[in-house]
């Protein structure tokens, strides 16, 4: 049994084919170090780091790829990837995203319970996306 995510080349209706949004960046992570997460999928488009206004970056990416395939095998092969100590979360973005959606989405993610910071601390997470 899957996840229900995966179901070959379809994507989601509302949700970019070649767009991917990747979270929980560390800060120490800088655009290269995505772009290198990302190169051996295929060719990337774009990569933005989107910055606060003190220049440092809040902590998540925007990638995209040329084909769906090659976003594809990219979401399938970075899940559960570690960058310099955390665990990165890797989706297809939505259509609409954008720093402003992706800020409000991260700070829902993290109010759901206390698992940012057990996170923070090393501990493993129960994962609990399934309905």
């Amino acid at each position: 049994g899957g996840d229900g995510a995966g179901g070959g080349d379809k994507v989601a209706k509302g949700f970019s084919a070649t767009k991917i949004v990747v979270r929980n960046v560390a800060f120490e992570a800088t655009k290269r170090d995505i772009q290198k997460l990302f190169n051996p999928f295929g060719t990337l488009k774009s990569c933005r780091l989107p910055k606060k206004f003190d220049g440092n970056h809040r902590g998540f990416a925007f990638v995209e790829l040329s084909t769906k395939r090659e976003a594809l095998a990219a979401l399938e092969a970075l899940r559960g990837t570690h960058l310099y100590g955390r665990h990165v979360i890797i989706e297809r973005a939505a259509e609409g995203d954008d720093v402003a959606t992706l800020r409000e989405k991260t700070a829902a993610h993290f109010d759901a319970g206390s698992a940012g910071a057990s996170a923070a601390a090393g501990e493993p997470i129960a994962k609990r996306r399934k309905q």
